[in-house]
C-alpha cells in the first residue's frame, strides 16, 4: 500500500474554524488495574529477540477524563485517549501554561471530542513499579489496553457512557506503545494518530543530548523518592537541544514551563522500545505526523522516512500523510520533537482533527 497524500490547505477547509478553547469539565480519578504482560529478559542489559519473562500485579493508573465544551451529536460516542511520551505526563496533552495554545484537550473539547487524558504508570500521579523489570513496552501495551476496555466498556470516572469509538493519540514513546497496541490487540482502537514518532530513525543519540541521568539526583527536590533507573533529561538547554526546533520556533516560557514540570521515564522502556513492530491486523485508520526540525524522526531530505510508514499497516483503511506546500511529507513546519510545546502547536491541531473530520469522525 502506497501512502496518499492530502493538502494541508485542504484541510484547513475540511477543518472548523478555531473557537475559543474554554475549559473543559474534567474528572480526575485513580484506577486500579490488574495487569499481566509478558516482558523481556533484561538481566544483560539489552533485550533479547523474544519475551519470556511473565510480569502482573495490580497497579493504579490517574486518569483524566474530560467533556466536550461544543456539542457535536456525531461524535457523542467517539472517545479521543491520549498518550503521553517520556518524561511527561497528563501536562503534555494538557498544558497548565497559555492552555489556549498548548492545550490539545481544550482544541478536541471544542471540537466535540470528549478526552481521556493520563499519567501513564511510571509516570507522574500514578504507580511507578520496578524501572526495569516491570516498566517495559509490553506491560506499558498491556496497560493501554486494560484502558481501553474500561472506556469501551463506560467505566470511567466522569464518562457516564460507554463509547463505541476510539481514537488513540500518541507522542514519542506513547506512539510506539500505541504501534504495540494495535499489533497486539488491533480491534480496540478505530483510529490511531502517532506524533513524534516513525518507525525509522536518525543516527542521533538523543538520550546523550538530552542528558539523560537518574532522575533522582537531578531533581532531587521532586523526584527523589524514585528508583534510580527513572531517568529524566539533565536541564533546560540538553531538553530544548534534544526535543525542540530552532531559537523562534517557540516561546522560552513554554520550555521553562516544561522544565519545571518535567517528569521521568523507566529504562526498562528505553531498552525495550522496539522499531519494528508491523500492525499487520490493524484495518483502521492511520495518520503519522511529526515536527520538521524532529531530530530523530524526521530524516532529511524533508522527513522522507516517514513514506515508509505504510509498509507497517498492511491491512489500515488508509495511512495518510499531510504535506508540506512543497508537497512533499508529513511535517509540522517550524516544531521539533515535542510539538505540544511549540508555537505550531494549534497547527499540529488543527491539521489532526482536519483530518479526523475527513474520514467521518
Amino acid at each position: 500500500m502506497q501512502p496518499r497524500l492530502f493538502s494541508l490547505a485542504a484541510l484547513a477547509i475540511l477543518g472548523h474554524a478555531s473557537p475559543t478553547l474554554r475549559a473543559p469539565k474534567c474528572t480526575d480519578s485513580i484506577a486500579s488495574l490488574t495487569i499481566s504482560a509478558t516482558n523481556f529478559d533484561l538481566s544483560s542489559g539489552t533485550p533479547p529477540l523474544n519475551a519470556t519473562i511473565p510480569v502482573s500485579g495490580t497497579f493504579d493508573v490517574h486518569l483524566r477524563f474530560c467533556e466536550p465544551t461544543v456539542s457535536v451529536p456525531s461524535r457523542a460516542g467517539t472517545l479521543q485517549i491520549l498518550v503521553h511520551g517520556a518524561t511527561y505526563g497528563a501536562d503534555y496533552m494538557d498544558a497548565g501554561f497559555e492552555p489556549g495554545i498548548y492545550s490539545y484537550v481544550r482544541y478536541a473539547a471544542a471540537h466535540g471530542y470528549a478526552t481521556l487524558n493520563m499519567d501513564r504508570i511510571g509516570y507522574g500521579a500514578s504507580d511507578h513499579p520496578d524501572p526495569i523489570g516491570t516498566m517495559q513496552t509490553p506491560f506499558d501495551v498491556a496497560a493501554l489496553a486494560d484502558i481501553v476496555r474500561l472506556a469501551r466498556a463506560g467505566r470511567i470516572s466522569g464518562a457516564r457512557r460507554s463509547f463505541h469509538t476510539i481514537v488513540a493519540v500518541g507522542h514519542s514513546l506513547g506512539s510506539f506503545v500505541l504501534n504495540g497496541l494495535v499489533a497486539a490487540e488491533p480491534q480496540l482502537v478505530n483510529v490511531v494518530v502517532l506524533t513524534g514518532y516513525s518507525h525509522t530513525f536518525a543516527d542521533i543519540d538523543i538520550p546523550a543530548l538530552a542528558g539523560f541521568g537518574p532522575a533522582n539526583l537531578i531533581g532531587p527536590a521532586r523526584l527523589g523518592g524514585l528508583a534510580s533507573s527513572y531517568l529524566t533529561t539533565a536541564n533546560a538547554s540538553a531538553r530544548a537541544a534534544a526535543f525542540y526546533g530552532p531559537e523562534g520556533s517557540f516561546d522560552p516560557a513554554a520550555l521553562a514551563f516544561d522544565e519545571s514540570e518535567k517528569i521521568t521515564v523507566a529504562l526498562g522502556e528505553f531498552l525495550t522500545a522496539a522499531t519494528s513492530i508491523v500492525a499487520s491486523k490493524f484495518t483502521g485508520y492511520v495518520l503519522t505526523v511529526n515536527g520538521e526540525d524532529d531530530l530523530l524522526y524526521c530524516i532529511e531530505p524533508a522527513c522522507a522516512n516517514l513514506k515508509g510508514e505504510a509498509q507497517y499497516y498492511p491491512s489500515a483503511k488508509s495511512v495518510d500523510y499531510g504535506e508540506l506546500a512543497s508537497l512533499t511529507v508529513a511535517v509540522i513546519k517550524n516544531a521539533g520533537h515535542s510539538v505540544n510545546f511549540h508555537l505550531a502547536a494549534p497547527d499540529l491541531y488543527a491539521n489532526i482533527h482536519a483530518w479526523l473530520s475527513k474520514h467521518g469522525y
